[in-house]
């Protein structure tokens, strides 16, 4: 499989929490080396999507989930950085007690909400924060998540 006779390159990406060539779980921080095996340079616009997150929440109480990323996001803006979005995705739990037996998995999928970006990364920084900025404490073994990335990459 190599580049295809078109006018875009598609590059997937999936990161998951247990993958993490650096990892601060108590704080939900992950870093990952993004090592696409095949590219061209001079892209003239590059659309990323997230496809799915998946968060498994089985020993946390918080409401709200947000993944930040050290993307910077093409002629955006954010109201609490007060520049440039770093949310890729934000999912709002259903039940907030922590002695529930059910609602344990959280989904996001959305493969048609476009975030134009400015270059390929090459290393990816991910925190995953509460609505407040908080870091969330994945450090529990019933605590999971993964994301799956698409780049579409024109030139």
């Amino acid at each position: 499989m190599g580049l295809c006779n078109c006018d875009k390159d598609i590059l997937k990406i999936y990161l998951d929490s247990e993958t993490a060539e650096y990892d601060s779980e108590a704080v939900g921080k992950y870093s990952y080396s993004i090592k696409l095996p095949v590219k061209r340079q001079n892209y003239k616009k590059l659309v990323l999507f997230v496809d799915n997150l998946n968060i498994q929440i089985k020993g946390l109480a918080n409401l709200s989930y947000l993944v930040n990323a050290d993307i910077i996001q093409y002629n955006s803006y954010n109201s609490r950085s007060k520049g440039s979005n770093v949310i890729l995705a934000s999912i709002f739990t259903n039940a907030s007690a922590t002695g529930r037996t059910s609602d344990f998995a959280l989904n996001y999928s959305n493969s048609t909400a476009p975030i134009q970006i400015q270059t390929i990364p090459e290393y990816l920084n991910i925190t995953i924060t509460d609505i407040d900025n908080a870091g969330i404490n994945f450090s529990n073994a019933d605590n999971m998540w993964n994301m799956d990335l698409r780049i579409e990459a024109y030139y």
